[in-house]
């Protein structure tokens, strides 16, 4: 398989206002409409990124990538806002870091649980100063994923800009240099490898209510939860943001 095409070459300055490149989310459903399992695709090499059940955390992508390239990788927020900005990777340090304990929670049932450091989504708000009229927000990252949220459910509380997981950055497979942590929605609206923030004022459509079987909302559902650090065991769960008994750190 030629992967050479997705290959980019542009500057660091270059790419800040040209971010036309999708985003790659923190889950793959397994059946979305004939979109195959990587996990069985013996063609892909090793090293890129893809789905795999990892102990303790399994790794979610819509597409196998390389990874992000921090020679060319930088973060655009505009849209419709009074004051655009570009950001480098060391600028986000600048913001107000907060660490949280969250359950991301996957639409194939299991959860896994991780510390996240960042910021809140409201570092941007008060930055750029969005249009009254701008009431969505549309993320995309540096693969073909993209997604889109209410502004108002990017300001809830426990939202976060996470720049770290457990104590350390985060890993090109949990979306470095930037995701989102979303703890009230799906695995799919927690997106990876973020590189554009769009403030709108009408609703896109996400990656998979396009390509698969998944809504456009994702708020997590009352039903079964398997939780990784449980052996898998099932849990119920009332929707929204999971807690689970032994959850003593949320």
């Amino acid at each position: 398989m030629d992967f050479s095409k997705f290959k980019i070459k542009l500057s660091r300055r270059s790419l800040l206002g040209l971010f036309s490149l999708t985003a790659l989310s923190a889950l793959k459903p397994a059946r979305a409409f004939g979109v195959p399992d990587f996990r069985k695709d013996k063609n892909i090499p090793a090293h890129y990124l893809q789905n795999r059940d990892t102990p303790g955390f399994f790794i979610r992508s819509a597409n196998p990538f390389l990874g992000v390239d921090m020679n060319n990788w930088g973060l655009s927020v505009g849209g419709m806002v009074e004051t655009p900005k570009a950001y480098a990777y060391e600028d986000l340090f600048g913001f107000k870091m907060r660490v949280q304990v969250s359950r991301l929670k996957c639409v194939e049932c299991w959860s896994a649980k991780a510390e996240w450091e960042g910021f809140r989504f409201e570092e941007f708000v008060d930055r750029v100063k969005p249009d009254p009229k701008a009431k969505y927000v549309y993320f995309q990252s540096a693969d073909s994923y993209y997604e889109s949220y209410l502004l108002e459910e990017l300001l809830r509380p426990r939202v976060l800009m996470a720049l770290r997981m457990n104590g350390a950055p985060l890993k090109p497979e949990h979306g470095f240099p930037l995701r989102l942590i979303a703890p009230f929605k799906y695995g799919y609206k927690n997106v990876k490898y973020i590189t554009s923030i769009r403030f709108l004022d009408s609703r896109k459509r996400n990656y998979w209510a396009n390509n698969g079987p998944y809504s456009v909302d994702g708020t997590i559902q009352p039903g079964i939860d398997h939780p990784l650090d449980a052996g898998k065991n099932p849990y119920p769960i009332n929707g929204g943001e999971v807690f689970h008994p032994f959850d003593k750190r949320l």
